[in-house]
């Protein structure tokens, strides 16, 4: 297996753009899903999928630490 080299010369993400994305192609996820089996969806149908496939994409693009809890 080749071996793995850090990154350097000051590269960086530009996490809104990445961000703007995710949430983009989660919003039209969530809309096909939402129309998938209907194409008259009810409000809360799809408003669930929009936030499930926005929440989905995210957690693709982004790694969230844990919170730590302190004794």
């Amino acid at each position: 297996m080749k071996r793995k080299r850090p990154v350097s010369g000051g590269m960086r993400v530009r996490a809104y753009e990445v961000l703007r994305r995710a949430i983009e192609e989660g919003l039209e996820y969530g809309w096909r899903r939402a129309h998938k089996h209907t194409d008259t969806p009810d409000e809360s149908a799809i408003k669930e999928e929009v936030l499930q496939g926005i929440l989905n994409e995210v957690c693709e693009v982004f790694d969230f630490d844990e919170p730590s809890h302190a004794d």
